[in-house]
């Protein structure tokens, strides 16, 4: 009987800390609207060593660190997919007992969540490999959509560059008619080329007239005026904090009468899961049905 006490109170208490997590992943994502002019700089990135260096990798690193989610690296950068790391999950150790599955499922959300809210890209990410079946690290692969991607990474400039190729098929000139120097030209070509936008011969591959056709850049003028989050760490922090004290007082709500549980409570438990679309969810409406029982 206590090995099976000692079983709930495990599983109890790891429902308390994934709900402090989702807690302050939840704050979070709220409080870091990333402007589009920044994101472009990451998307730009040739590979992973250009894209650690971005400002908005930076920021999502001590993010995901500040939340509780462990050091994400990034592994590998593609146009439409990024690879990412983590060496040292603590969300695995809230799974001591399961092996050979994937269990890190929390902080594929998250990154999820931050592509796609705070980066504007709707992303769809999985974990590719996880220590608690038998990996060397916990990875998780991120793919962006690519309109998305295309959107953010050209500018109103990509647009006339490529207006430019198309009416003359050259590009003499159009540094001086741009105002642009000739050094910045060849890099949004070669941006454009990886990209496949272009070919090598600077004539627009059917990707490039898709876009020319549809696509276009959305990203407005006024997102260069936002503030970007990282210069108010502090404050999301704030808000990471405070959102974790109401957590630990749901858990601790929830840790006091554990003991008291009985397997009727626990079946109970298992069918409002199903039906609850969040953990915090599912320990607010147990929280709820105590109020109403006193």
């Amino acid at each position: 009987m206590e090995e099976k006490k000692g079983g709930l109170a495990k599983k109890m208490a790891a429902l308390g800390k994934l709900t402090k997590l989702e807690s302050a992943i939840n704050a979070a994502i709220e409080s870091s609207e990333v402007p589009e002019h920044e994101t472009r700089k990451l998307l730009k990135s040739r590979d992973a060593s250009q894209a650690k260096n971005t400002a908005v990798l930076q920021f999502m690193k001590n993010l995901f660190l500040e939340i509780g989610l462990g050091e994400l690296l990034l592994e590998n950068k593609e146009n439409f997919k990024m690879v990412f790391k983590n060496d040292e999950n603590p969300v695995k150790e809230l799974y001591p007992d399961i092996e050979g599955k994937k269990t890190c499922y929390i902080v594929a959300d998250a990154l999820g969540d931050f592509f796609t809210e705070d980066l504007k890209i709707p992303s769809d990410v999985k974990e590719i490999e996880c220590i608690n079946a038998n990996g060397d690290a916990c990875r998780f692969e991120v793919d962006l959509q690519p309109l998305a991607v295309y959107n953010i990474a050209l500018d109103t400039t990509d647009d006339k560059i490529i207006e430019r190729i198309i009416d003359e098929n050259k590009l003499e000139n159009i540094s001086e008619d741009l105002n642009i120097h000739e050094e910045e030209i060849e890099y949004r070509i070669d941006v454009l080329k990886s990209y496949h936008l272009l070919d090598d011969d600077l004539t627009l591959t059917k990707i490039g007239k898709t876009y020319h056709k549809y696509g276009r850049s959305a990203v407005e003028q006024a997102s260069s005026k936002k503030t970007p989050p990282w210069k108010t760490m502090s404050e999301i922090s704030n808000v990471i904090a405070s959102s974790d004290s109401l957590a630990e007082a749901i858990s601790t709500s929830v840790s006091d009468d554990e003991e008291e549980i009985e397997s009727s409570e626990v079946v109970n438990l298992a069918k409002e899961a199903e039906k609850s679309t969040s953990f915090a969810q599912l320990v607010s409406k147990q929280l709820k049905k105590k109020d109403k029982k006193e």
